[in-house]
């Protein structure tokens, strides 16, 4: 039987975002930008905007931590698609 790790509803990406940005590791990404998005890449920056934390990849894609569906398998309670 296939298993997730999936974030509780109302969890945060935080966490597995800044151990990625720290370590300089690979992020592959699901968001929410007018439908599923994927992004790849390193993470070059952890910013606030707005009262919102965005990540920011070397390619310079932001995305809003509040947008992201999973993380390198990590996936948010509110993502059912698979």
């Amino acid at each position: 039987m296939d298993t997730r790790i999936t974030i509780p509803k109302g969890g945060d990406f935080y966490p597995f975002v800044f151990q990625l940005f720290e370590k300089k590791e690979p992020a592959a990404i699901l968001y929410e930008d007018n439908g599923v998005t994927r992004a790849n890449g390193i993470i070059e920056s952890i910013f606030e905007r707005d009262g919102k934390r965005w990540l920011k990849l070397e390619d310079q894609t932001e995305i809003s931590l509040d947008k992201l569906y999973a993380l390198n398998g990590v996936f948010s309670a509110e993502y059912s698609e698979c």
